[in-house]
């Protein structure tokens, strides 16, 4: 399985030790097609490349991708982008958030039946769970 995780670089990165360790557990269920996104350096290293050149790779990413994978506490425009292709494309989307940090995300994520959506409290929740969240979704 083809995994694209997605979360907040520009908007914040508040919840990074929680991307890595959901990478992580998730590369156990398949490739991760964009791994950049934990990289601590980033947006240093984005510098290097065109936005142009990151978009058409991302674009690619998204649609080879089986599994769309977001983690939505931190608000973000490009998570918010992502989710919105990936949901045209028709692609299976899984979106977490920290209810803890953030008691309710937007109207627009919640009422879309075509998400799952789980908020939780300790990122360990979903990690015990990963396998059998991934597997309501295949």
């Amino acid at each position: 399985m083809k995994i694209y995780f997605s979360g907040s670089i520009y908007g914040g990165r508040q919840k990074l030790d929680t991307y890595k360790k959901l990478i992580n557990e998730l590369k156990k269920y398949g490739e991760i097609l964009n791994p950049e996104v934990i990289d601590d350096n980033i947006l240093i290293d984005e510098k290097k490349q065109s936005d142009y050149d990151i978009f058409g790779n991302l674009e690619k990413e998204m649609q080879e991708t089986d599994l769309i994978f977001a983690e939505f506490t931190v608000p973000s425009l490009g998570v918010g982008y992502e989710i919105g292709y990936a949901d045209k494309l028709g692609k299976k989307i899984i979106g977490i958030y920290d209810k803890t940090v953030i008691p309710k995300i937007t109207t627009m994520l919640r009422g879309n039946k075509r998400l799952k959506i789980i908020p939780y409290t300790n990122i360990d929740e979903i990690i015990s769970n990963l396998g059998n969240i991934i597997k309501e979704e295949n």
